[in-house]
């Protein structure tokens, strides 16, 4: 792991960590994966109790798309830390996401979409593209070999518009908060991260999507799109991938050769590298309440996990 793009060497802060998800996928990440690592994972109580959270699933709807706390953003939390289907809990997880799928092929969520904005106020079944992407991605990531997902990507590809993606739906009434031929940059983000992990990866629909999220950073000073801006709160680091930031555009776009040839792209990494310490951890700036009780719930010292992930992304591109 030498000539890492980072200021400090993480490796040594790292081998003293103890949560069971950084030390399976550190020693993955050096070719040292571990079976009784990968135990060790996914009996932990805290893994256990994320997937009996999200075993409801649908339920409970979804309200609002940053809800850190939603079982969403849990079943792709667990697809990062590394879980799959040799878990029954995760194989059983990825089966009711798998039969709850629309017509036109897009897995759906249960989404509480207020009348003024074309719903019904109460939950119901239905994709968008600020949250099918999300279960496209956790199910690729959890190791499911399906029809259906390679279906559901190229719907995806099939989607898009010369600027990348744009707020859509299955409700043709339902339309988020900002210019119709705007593209939508938090969709347009877990879009990109979800044909990350396909076929699509060089077609134009994901270079349009990418010069979208290039173009939005060289007009930072400008207006918002789609109430998405680009200032001191986008640039905190912040984890999980939940919504807009800096550490989760980098993350997304770092999976791009294509993108890594833009200026902008090292812009952004340079904001997350130097905020790295001497020790060679990163410590969140912004937490989400929903995760307070994890290391990259709180501001006052280095994540191992934030730090792991990270590390990741200076792997991918040096």
């Amino acid at each position: 792991m030498a000539d890492l793009p980072l200021n400090y060497d993480p490796v040594p802060y790292l081998e003293q960590c103890t949560e069971p998800w950084v030390i399976y996928n550190f020693n993955k990440l050096r070719g040292k994966e571990s079976a009784t690592e990968y135990d060790a994972l996914r009996t932990d109580p805290r893994i256990q109790a994320l997937i009996d959270e999200c075993i409801t699933w649908p339920d409970p709807p979804l309200k609002r798309h940053n809800d850190a706390g939603h079982p969403i953003h849990k079943i792709e939390l667990l697809a990062d830390f590394g879980l799959d289907t040799r878990d029954e809990w995760i194989k059983g997880l990825t089966n009711l996401i798998l039969q709850n799928i629309s017509e036109d092929g897009l897995f759906q969520s249960k989404l509480e979409i207020p009348e003024r904005w074309g719903g019904k106020g109460t939950g119901e079944l239905m994709w968008l593209l600020c949250d099918t992407p999300v279960l496209i991605y956790a199910l690729q990531k959890f190791g499911i070999d399906d029809e259906k997902i390679r279906e559901a990507t190229r719907m995806l590809v099939w989607l898009s518009e010369n600027n990348g993606w744009r707020c859509k739906g299955n409700n043709p009434k339902f339309r988020g908060p900002g210019k119709k031929d705007d593209h939508c940059p938090y969709a347009n983000l877990i879009t990109l991260k979800a044909l990350s992990l396909s076929q699509y990866k060089e077609t134009e629909a994901v270079q349009n999507g990418i010069d979208s999220h290039i173009l939005h950073w060289e007009n930072r000073d400008g207006k918002k799109i789609y109430m998405f801006g680009i200032g001191t709160t986008f640039k905190k680091l912040k984890y999980p991938n939940v919504w807009f930031d800096v550490l989760h555009v980098v993350e997304v776009l770092s999976h791009y050769p294509y993108a890594r040839e833009y200026d902008e792209f090292w812009e952004m990494w340079s904001i997350i590298r130097d905020k790295q310490l001497e020790e060679g951890g990163f410590i969140p700036e912004s937490v989400y309440k929903a995760w307070s009780d994890w290391s990259f719930g709180q501001k006052k010292e280095a994540s191992p996990w934030m730090t792991y992930r990270i590390l990741e992304i200076a792997e991918r591109i040096k």
